[in-house]
């Protein structure tokens, strides 16, 4: 059974989200219940390379400790974003 944590990510994704983020992967990363990582784009209207950066550090992370990392609801401008970047080469991105 796996249990999925959500992160619900602020409408300005970037770096100066990066201390409150880093805080919240770490301790779902190190909390053994939970298996995946869910970044709940919905609110999501504006990221950076600083918020690319942190998906791909927060993807190495979490692979170091058996657990996947996925992106949920981007639309609009963050998705397209996300979609430049090739993101979901590395992301699940649904």
């Amino acid at each position: 059974m796996s249990n999925v944590h959500v992160a619900r990510l602020p409408e300005r994704f970037d770096f100066g989200y990066h201390k409150q983020f880093n805080e919240q992967m770490d301790e779902a990363l190190s909390n053994k219940e939970v298996t995946s990582i869910s970044l709940d784009f919905s609110a999501v209207n504006y990221l950076d390379s600083a918020a690319l950066g942190m998906i791909v550090y927060l993807h190495k992370k979490a692979a170091a400790v058996n657990k996947t990392i996925r992106i949920t609801n981007a639309s609009g401008t963050a998705a397209e974003i996300l979609k430049v970047a090739n993101i979901e080469k590395i992301v699940a991105v649904q």
